[in-house]
């Protein structure tokens, strides 16, 4: 059996990961553009993440792309890949 170390970045789990990621998280959302005030009642998008998971909601699939789009180009500026 293999074991497997970690030579760059941290280990799955580890405490700081969870933090490292909220923030790139938040910091791929300000580059973005995508505006995190209000609901989907008062915008046309709005951006819902916790840990890992992130949905989009959008009141039309054009808005929806847009935003999809430049989240995914501001993620790929800091390094986060799918």
């Amino acid at each position: 059996m293999s074991v497997l170390t970690t030579k760059k970045g941290l280990r799955q789990g580890d405490s700081l990961a969870c933090l490292l990621f909220n923030l790139a998280l938040e910091k791929t959302v300000r580059n973005a553009g995508i505006q995190t005030n209000g609901t989907i009642f008062y915008k046309s998008v709005q951006l819902l993440a916790y840990a890992d998971d992130i949905d989009i909601i959008a009141r039309s699939q054009t808005a929806l792309k847009e935003v999809f789009l430049s989240f995914e180009r501001a993620a790929g500026e800091i390094g986060l890949k799918k």
